[in-house]
């Protein structure tokens, strides 16, 4: 009865939180094989975390750990990040984050392949948080306990990220103008 309640727990995680973690995979690593084997890798270990009998209090956090640590062990694996190429289909359609924060204002302007080029100039670590933040939509403190950092250096680390990553906008789209 027991293992019965753990395979329909975990059956009922994949199907709500699978098309999530392959999307946070997706925009970390930017193939859709590899996020592919990354979410599947995901789902194996959290198994076999439950099947070793441990408990897992927040299944959404658990899966999110391991995808991130998964993600960080691939990209220590290949010192250079590989970059697939992306469907015509999911670059063509615009990214909607829905967040009324100011900052969020700077992503629905830019259709997904833009955005995924972009992101590709911050540093991994800022990367990271910006993906859990406004792709992901984890609130600051559920990054914290997926990252085992404090809230505190997480909204930190999503500030100076946003920060960034509008330099790096500003940079590239006045840049642009001057050349037209």
């Amino acid at each position: 009865m027991f293992q019965k309640k753990k395979n329909e727990e975990f059956l009922n995680a994949y199907e709500k939180y699978a098309d999530d973690i392959y999307r946070h995979c997706y925009f970390r690593v930017h193939n859709k094989e590899l996020a592919e084997d990354l979410t599947q890798e995901t789902f194996i270990k959290t198994w076999k975390y439950i099947s070793d009998g441990k408990e897992i209090k927040n299944i959404r956090s658990f899966l999110y750990k391991v995808a991130v640590n998964l993600v960080i062990d691939n990209s220590r694996k290949k010192k250079e990040m590989y970059l697939g190429n992306i469907d015509q289909k999911e670059s063509k359609g615009s990214l909607r984050l829905i967040n009324k924060r100011e900052e969020t204002n700077i992503f629905n302007k830019f259709e997904c392949g833009e955005i995924i080029k972009l992101l590709n100039n911050l540093p991994e670590n800022q990367k990271q948080v910006i993906v859990m933040r406004y792709i992901d939509e984890f609130m600051p403190s559920e990054i914290a306990k997926i990252l085992g950092e404090s809230p505190n250096a997480v909204s930190v680390r999503i500030t100076q990220s946003v920060i960034k990553l509008r330099k790096i906008i500003s940079e590239k789209y006045h840049t642009n103008d001057n050349k037209n």
